[in-house]
């Protein structure tokens, strides 16, 4: 099993092929790669904000957004083929919003501008932990609510209705989509960063996205 982790330095990567080496072999691409490579599972790590060009708008904050234009383009091109070639894929925190464009949807370019408390999902210390009720397939594994680790500014303002059968699995306490599932797509995301939280949630979630997407 081959999993790629995208990211926008290799150097960024490291928690992640640490926690997804559980399912395989792990190799990054980055934008500076001159080849995307073969790939049995793709993960689309945290990072930069998406460029708002992608979702139908206007950058509204230039001091408040960090743009990687050639990791966007990267990645939805990866998307794009993980789809056409039934590969599964999991979106940790900017590719949850990745993917929420990819499908579709919309961002809130800035949780504080749109009128949120953005301390609730990142603080200038580290990751933020705030509660989150679980829905569906994850109410059932983690019971009805949980606490989980957030570092964003950004999240889900339009829902990506493109991404076939979606079904919400997680919302913070302010009422921010947390986690989604494309079961027919293969296609998990979370708006938290389980690799770097070594909690039950974190194991359970890893265990769920294989066990529902990698097991034949």
């Amino acid at each position: 099993m081959r999993i790629l982790v995208t990211a926008g330095k290799r150097e960024k990567a490291k928690n992640y092929i640490r926690y997804f080496s559980a399912l395989g072999e792990v190799d990054v691409v980055t934008p500076d790669d001159a080849h995307l490579p073969h790939f049995d599972v793709l993960v689309l790590a945290g990072g930069e904000d998406v460029h708002p060009r992608f979702y139908g708008e206007e950058i509204a904050y230039p001091d408040l957004l960090e743009i990687n234009e050639s990791r966007d383009r990267m990645e939805l091109t990866l998307v794009g083929r993980a789809i056409k070639e039934g590969k599964a894929i999991f979106g940790i925190c900017r590719g949850f919003q990745l993917l929420t464009v990819f499908g579709g949807g919309k961002l809130y370019q800035d949780l504080d501008r749109a009128g949120f408390k953005g301390e609730l999902h990142k603080t200038k210390d580290g990751d933020a932990f705030h509660g989150v009720k679980f829905y569906e397939d994850f109410s059932k594994i983690f019971s009805d609510s949980g606490e989980v680790n957030s570092a964003h500014h950004q999240g889900l303002k339009e829902s990506p209705k493109n991404l076939l059968n979606l079904r919400v699995l997680a919302i913070a306490e302010d009422g921010l989509v947390e986690a989604f599932v494309s079961k027919p797509l293969r296609i998990l995301a979370v708006q938290w960063h389980p690799e770097r939280h070594g909690s039950s949630i974190s194991q359970g979630l890893l265990n769920y996205f294989a066990e529902t997407f990698l097991k034949v």
